[in-house]
């Protein structure tokens, strides 16, 4: 049996063995650890807080599901001028209720340091469902511990449409590497490009999203037509 098995068993056995939590306490126990009320966050949705800025910009918290009976928590930016999903038509989402992660940062990838993959037994920011509720605290409290402070600091650069982008060039710059997700930087960036009224810089970034994604033309012919209204402000 290799390390890593050996402990994975090791904490099976301190848990007391495989009990996968339910979805409502879960989302009780999130809750109650990150206290989204102090930063003045309020619940969207199960699992999901949610801070409108302006009508542009909302804050959100989302805990998040992977495979294998984990999760993780994630923060990022709810933008009302970014469509998404954009076919079989485009879809804003302009309420609390409807709220995602238009453009974030998962720590469980993003924020793990080199200190953190050598000095710990497992990734830190990454939370087990299935040994268990005081596994579950264990593991959550450790992740938002250790998140909270890349949160405040992610928030506090992206409170602006300028900010964003900014976000969007340091996502961009390192698009060579992981998993590709939609809307993804590329095109928050040519829609926020849009809403500040610089049409050429936006539909620039929109082919350069058309093809490093390899959408179809009713997809292009849907995101064209969407970046007009926002540029005009109809959207």
């Amino acid at each position: 049996m290799n390390e890593k098995a050996e402990r994975f068993y090791r904490k099976v056995a301190k848990y007391g063995g495989w009990r996968e939590v339910p979805a409502q306490r879960i989302h009780a126990v999130l809750e109650e650890i990150v206290q989204p009320g102090r930063m003045g966050f309020t619940v969207a949705r199960p699992g999901l807080f949610a801070n409108p800025l302006d009508r542009n910009i909302t804050h959100v918290i989302k805990l998040r599901r992977l495979k294998g009976a984990a999760c993780d928590i994630c923060f990022g930016v709810s933008l009302s001028y970014v469509p998404y999903p954009f076919l079989p038509r485009v879809r804003w989402h302009r309420t609390l209720k409807s709220a995602g992660l238009d453009l974030f940062c998962a720590p469980q990838v993003d924020g793990r340091t080199q200190a953190d993959a050598t000095a710990a037994d497992e990734n830190p920011y990454f939370i087990t469902i299935g040994l268990g509720e005081q596994c579950l605290r264990d593991e959550m409290s450790r992740a938002w511990e250790k998140s909270s402070p890349l949160a405040a600091s992610w928030f506090e650069g992206t409170r602006s449409l300028e900010g964003i982008l900014r976000e969007c060039s340091l996502q961009i710059g390192r698009s060579g590497v992981g998993v590709k997700y939609l809307p993804g930087a590329r095109l928050v960036a040519a829609f926020t490009l849009a809403r500040l009224g610089r049409k050429v810089e936006a539909d620039s970034e929109l082919r350069k999203f058309s093809e490093e994604y390899q959408e179809g033309a009713e997809a292009m012919a849907n995101l064209n037509a969407a970046l007009v209204r926002v540029h005009q402000g109809t959207n």
